[in-house]
């Protein structure tokens, strides 16, 4: 019994120690990896799979808030945040987040991992492929209301609260695509500026699962509504320790690599999900 507990810690602290790479790397939170990794390690552990995609999704949360926490501490030493738009983004964030949070409790959960495979494919999709780009210099383009009124921040934020919350995910894999795209910012500054606003979106998330999964009949023993406690603890401890060198190679690192790599890592994620 000690062996296979023994066993499930050290996939959670794997799990962990990629994602915090991760993280640090593409400003992500790290639910990319941590969703589809749980998925599989709670199939090992006979969790029942009508709810394995939610518990996924809130234990994943759950890490995040100390993964983007040291994500931006690590990217705000280096001038990478863009407080602004933190706060530009925070409030919708937080309303899509309690959407997401009462969807995920009525939702199917294979139709959820479904959902989280094409988004990932679709966000990948749009990374890599290189588009024709004759605005305004990323700068000014950050400050410019102009933006706002071709896509409301507000309701460009709910979205993504939302869907973030379903996935499990800390929004990075939409912010950045969002902050470079819409807001203007530059890669480097998207990313740090995405583990912050990735912060205030995985606090609120993670109550918002633990409120809406807290009296689920299908739920496994030692649980808080829809976080696993013991997982929580091993990825968050193996975050902690790789996601400061993820910051580090973010920033010694061309930004179309970037860009691109991030591009295909969702690819890949999306693709091995739906089979």
């Amino acid at each position: 019994m000690m062996t296979l507990l023994t066993l499930q810690f050290a996939g959670y602290l794997s799990t962990g120690l990629l994602a915090g790479v991760l993280a640090g790397l593409f400003g992500v939170g790290g639910g990319i990896i941590i969703v589809p990794a749980l998925l599989y390690l709670f199939h090992l552990d006979g969790i029942n799979p009508v709810i394995s995609m939610q518990l996924a999704a809130g234990t994943s949360l759950a890490t995040i808030i100390f993964t983007s926490l040291s994500a931006t501490w690590n990217h705000h030493q280096r001038h990478s945040v863009h407080w602004l738009m933190v706060r530009r983004y925070s409030p919708g964030m937080v309303i899509g987040v309690w959407l997401g949070a009462q969807l995920a409790a009525i939702l199917e959960s294979d139709d959820l991992a479904i959902l989280f495979a094409l988004f990932e494919i679709a966000v990948g999709l749009r990374m890599i492929i290189p588009t024709a780009n004759h605005a305004t210099p990323a700068a000014e383009r950050a400050n410019d209301p102009k933006v706002e009124r071709l896509l409301p921040v507000s309701a460009t934020a709910t979205l993504i609260g939302t869907l973030s919350t379903l996935f499990g995910i800390g929004g990075g894999t939409m912010l950045v695509p969002a902050l470079t795209l819409l807001s203007g910012l530059t890669i480097h500054q998207a990313i740090g500026t995405s583990s912050a606003i990735g912060a205030v979106l995985s606090l609120v998330g993670t109550t918002g699962m633990i409120q809406s999964g807290w009296e689920n009949s299908a739920l496994p023993p030692d649980t808080l509504g829809f976080v696993v406690p013991v997982a929580a603890l091993g990825v968050i401890l193996g975050t902690l320790i790789t996601t400061p060198l993820g910051v580090k190679l973010a920033h010694v690192t061309e930004p179309q690599h970037l860009r691109k790599g991030f591009g295909i890592l969702l690819l890949l994620v999306g693709i091995r999900l739906l089979w």
